[in-house]
């Protein structure tokens, strides 16, 4: 995360790819800045898939917090 952006590899993995049929959940790690608009614009980039709310951990999360926030996804 670049200021609440997704760094531009990302762009490129989202503009070579289709999602059809995909959930897709951004989740990042950063020492300081929050998801911002990346997931909405991404998923503006990417134009398929059902793109759901995501989750930034900080760059100290545990393996338990996030193993947590997958079982709450319900998926």
């Amino acid at each position: 995360m670049w200021w609440g952006i997704a760094a531009w590899p990302v762009d490129d993995f989202i503009q070579s790819n289709d999602f059809t049929g995909k959930t897709v959940i951004p989740f990042c790690t950063s020492a300081s800045s929050g998801l911002g608009e990346s997931g909405t614009l991404l998923a503006e980039m990417a134009g398929t898939g059902d793109w759901l709310e995501g989750q930034r951990f900080s760059s100290a999360v545990s393996e338990a917090d996030v193993q947590s926030w997958l079982d709450g996804l319900d998926l």
